[in-house]
């Protein structure tokens, strides 16, 4: 799994995520990326890869997606936070 740590903003707050990818390849051609969203540091022993996104055929067009899918996810959760 390749991993990789992305700083995003999401009203003047900093949120550290973590994300890794797995990619699927056949007969050596280019595979899919499925995409998995790291609940903390991969080298924590209780860290868990919850899978949010796959069938993606770039490396750099799954990250970004996944990045797209993390900041609707915390910003979703700091709205309801607020309304609370």
């Amino acid at each position: 799994m390749y991993k990789v740590k992305r700083t995003i903003y999401i009203e003047n707050q900093a949120i550290d995520v973590w994300f890794g990818l797995v990619s699927k390849t056949k007969n050596g051609k280019n595979g899919k990326y499925t995409v998995y969203l790291l609940t903390d540091d991969p080298d924590n022993q209780f860290n868990h890869a919850e899978p949010i996104l796959s069938n993606i055929t770039s490396k750099d067009t799954a990250i970004k997606k996944a990045i797209e899918y993390a900041k609707e996810l915390f910003g979703n959760i700091i709205a309801g936070q607020k309304s609370e």
